[in-house]
């Protein structure tokens, strides 16, 4: 993978993951969890950023994550090996992670819900665009 290729595969991923986070969290589940008092922190635009930045930091380590272990466990050219591999990175960081914080964070079910379709959601999809990217 050249060094263009691996930017533009971060940048990809962290794109797709803000615009995943936001749409299924921040849309279709943030309702719920609205009415859980206590939960929130203020929003900013400092918070935004940041969280953009750790979207953008969550693409370069999938990317490189990918070149170094993912690459050689995939189907070149084939979509269901890209899905299972984001499948696999999910259960094996995401899913463990979200079903811990649930049971220290006052959470709306619906909303944990929602955070486990978004990260498995995250996973697949950077998977699929790592793979995209990657060249022999």
């Amino acid at each position: 993978m050249t060094t263009l290729h691996f930017i533009l595969s971060a940048i990809c991923i962290g794109f797709a993951n803000t615009c995943i986070d936001w749409f299924i969290i921040g849309f279709l589940f943030h309702k719920p969890q609205a009415l859980t008092p206590n939960t929130w922190k203020p929003e900013s635009t400092r918070s935004y950023t940041y969280s953009m930045l750790l979207s953008f930091l969550f693409g370069a380590l999938f990317t490189l994550f990918y070149i170094k272990a993912g690459a050689k466990y995939v189907i070149a050219g084939s979509i269901w090996s890209h899905i299972k591999l984001g499948l696999l990175c999910f259960g094996c960081f995401g899913f463990i992670l979200e079903i811990s914080n649930a049971i220290y964070i006052n959470y709306d079910k619906k909303f944990v819900f929602g955070k486990l379709i978004a990260g498995g959601l995250n996973y697949v999809i950077a998977a699929i665009i790592a793979g995209l990217f990657y060249q022999t």
